[in-house]
């Protein structure tokens, strides 16, 4: 809830699926719809949800889930599902499932690494801006062409 003094306050209306899926803080925007002869029509924005396949390392299986399209954005720029889910703070996730989603994971982080190594996720540094390939012929490439290129989510041997 956000305080603009005591005539207004706004407050941040999430759709009823919004706890079964990763919908990354969208929630439903209102406004108004404005014709051309400025007549207000009230309206509302929800968040463009899809459902989507994803392969988690650390689960060791495929997950469908509801995404928007932003939680698809952040996916690709933490470097994969698992480093997303597992980095992201809880406040952010704003869904039930991806809370319990990241605990869970931690707990099989924890137990298979018997607290002594660092977590199984990774987390790289973006490229910078104008980043050239090696072998792409002096092309600059995108920060999804390079996470494709190194391995951003990285397995790390633990001592048996």
């Amino acid at each position: 809830m956000v305080f603009l003094g005591w005539s207004h306050c706004l407050l941040k209306q999430f759709p009823r699926g919004a706890n079964r899926g990763l919908y990354a803080g969208k929630g439903i925007m209102h406004g108004h719809k404005v014709t051309f002869s400025n007549k207000k029509t009230k309206r509302a924005w929800r968040p463009n949800v899809q459902k989507k396949l994803f392969y988690s390392d650390i689960f060791g299986m495929k997950l469908q889930l509801r995404v928007t399209t932003a939680a698809m954005r952040c996916i690709d720029k933490a470097g994969g599902f698992d480093s997303y889910v597992y980095h992201t703070p809880d406040k952010k996730l704003a869904s039930e499932l991806g809370v319990a989603m990241k605990h869970r994971m931690h707990e099989m982080v924890m137990k298979d690494s018997r607290k002594s190594a660092p977590p199984l996720v990774k987390r790289y540094p973006r490229p910078p801006r104008g980043f050239v390939q090696p072998g792409a012929g002096g092309a600059a490439v995108s920060a999804r062409t390079y996470s494709s290129f190194c391995t951003i989510r990285t397995l790390i041997e633990t001592p048996v």
